[in-house]
């Protein structure tokens, strides 16, 4: 019995510290990015002020009017008189002390744990004081912190408890050293998972940001902030993602509704050319493809299917992507002109090779199959690998209408 009590301790243990570690590296990867997010905001509004020739005042009230993230301005004479120009963001509680505001001509400051300030400096010695809130990065982070615990506590107890009744039941030492090899691995697993589906979003959201600094074409900034704000709102439901994931064999019709694939791939497709210009894309897409299923579990199954091309292949390598009804099924195929592999085998053995060899030799963790397997059984669907006429691997999904 000790030694049943001491194994069990030893997985809880083992559990909550590696539980702990992968929900602080997602939260912190979260947060981070968000708040980077801000700061981009507040930077290009600060260079719009140093480009400009106009004045500086009127320029600051435009830019709060058409900035995505409500920002407050504020304009401090020499003699410290402070007049709002724009009150859409966050209230400064007071004018910060002169080394902050020093500081913040440089880079973005905290004033407070939930404000983001930078300043532009004008002639006279006059300041305009831009900004933005942090209160509901905060709030999320908050949130998610809250839902990791109960995580955490939720794993904890069921392992717990299954591992005191399998080793009560039968207390050999082998049972017990396999058990423990199986937690462990699950556990590297998953923090695994976590770094390779974090990184997805914030490598479109970097090429985004990359391309509204090269134009300046208002309207092509426009198109590129709201497509990086998709991509940050995709970015907050992984981490929900991985968690339902990593609950097996839990199922549930929350969400459903008729989902078209046209568009999911259309958007797909437009980040995979962005991200890599050089790829010969070609299509026969059915605009008219729908299937009864959550979108946001269909969109990820999509978005890791393209993952796996950008990561696996090379960058001029041919992409082909075909959508189309079956008699009682939508017919999804994805090809590319990657290496692919020596043989195509059941299912199984091709995950296997994916995550030990594919995704290794490319950064990832094989979370992409993971996810796009889940999905697909999910709905009682069909994932098929086989070689592509392009050369690569051909990936075909089907899903019952």
């Amino acid at each position: 019995m000790r030694l049943v009590l001491r194994v069990t301790a030893a997985i809880f243990l083992l559990l909550t510290i590696s539980s702990a570690a992968i929900g602080y590296f997602a939260i912190t990867k979260y947060q981070s990015s968000q708040i980077n997010l801000v700061d981009d905001s507040l930077n290009s509004k600060v260079k719009a002020l140093v480009a400009t020739k106009e004045d500086p005042l009127t320029v600051a009230q435009y830019l709060a009017q058409v900035s995505e993230i409500p920002i407050t301005i504020e304009y401090v004479t020499e003699s410290g008189l402070v007049t709002v120009l724009t009150v859409s963001g966050p209230a400064l509680p007071k004018l910060p002390d002169t080394i902050t505001l020093l500081k913040a001509r440089h880079i973005d400051m905290n004033n407070g744990a939930n404000l983001r300030i930078r300043v532009f400096q004008m002639p006279d010695n006059e300041r305009l004081i831009l900004a933005e809130s942090l209160e509901t990065i905060n709030s999320e982070v908050s949130t998610l912190t809250r839902e990791l615990v109960l995580f955490i506590l939720g794993i904890d107890i069921l392992a717990s408890f299954i591992a005191f009744l399998v080793f009560r039941r039968d207390g050999k030492l082998n049972q017990v050293s396999r058990l423990m090899a199986q937690q462990h691995l699950a556990m590297q697993k998953f923090l695994g998972d976590a770094s390779h589906e974090l990184r997805t979003p914030l490598t479109v959201i970097k090429g985004y940001v990359d391309l509204a600094r090269t134009t300046t074409e208002r309207t092509k900034q426009d198109n590129y902030l709201n497509k990086t704000a998709k991509e940050i709102f995709r970015m907050e439901s992984i981490i929900k993602d991985l968690l339902f994931l990593a609950e097996a064999g839990e199922t549930t019709s929350d969400g459903v509704e008729s989902v078209n694939l046209g568009p999911i791939l259309g958007d797909h497709l437009e980040v995979l050319q962005a991200l890599q210009p050089e790829r010969n894309i070609t299509t026969d897409i059915d605009s008219e493809v729908f299937v009864q299923a959550d979108p946001k579990l269909i969109d990820r199954m999509i978005a890791n299917v393209f993952s796996n091309i950008r990561r696996h292949t090379p960058e001029g390598a041919p992409v082909s992507v075909s959508l189309s009804h079956g008699r009682q099924e939508i017919i999804l195929s994805i090809e590319d002109g990657g290496p692919g592999f020596d043989e195509y085998s059941e299912k199984s053995r091709i995950a296997k090779r994916f995550t030990t060899q594919r995704s290794k030799d490319g950064g990832g963790s094989g979370l992409g199959l993971s996810i796009i397997t889940s999905v697909v059984d999910r709905y009682h669907g069909s994932l098929v690998f086989a070689r592509s006429k392009l050369g690569g691997l051909r990936v075909e999904i089907k899903l019952p209408l």
